[in-house]
């Protein structure tokens, strides 16, 4: 039962369309063989060195900037052409190719 509640206390925590880093999962009580049993159950899947998805979701941009700004404390945003797409003034720009643009405040994390 104290299993459940915790995937279930993980799949709460953040957002749908997140990625969970393994370093904020670490710190969060999740260990390597409890992600592989997450794994193995069909709950997350890994996206490469470091990060989960729930599964049956994609990753995509906005759930990696969230996840690096709220599990890593990051001051990184979004900006140029991306933050004027967001707020839908990106009709009057023109893009060849979709490129992200960030930015991170000066006291970031390396």
């Amino acid at each position: 039962m104290e299993k459940k509640q915790k995937i279930n206390r993980l799949l709460n925590s953040q957002p749908s369309g997140v990625l969970y880093l393994s370093s904020w999962l670490t710190k969060n009580g999740f260990s390597t063989q409890l992600l592989n049993r997450y794994k193995k159950s069909n709950w997350l899947y890994s996206i490469g060195t470091g990060a989960w998805m729930r599964v049956g979701e994609k990753p995509a941009y906005e759930g990696a900037i969230y996840a690096m700004q709220q599990q890593c404390e990051s001051s990184i945003h979004l900006g140029g052409k991306t933050a004027l797409s967001l707020l839908g003034k990106a009709h009057y720009l023109e893009f060849s190719s979709q490129q992200i643009t960030l930015f991170e405040g000066p006291n970031g994390k390396r």
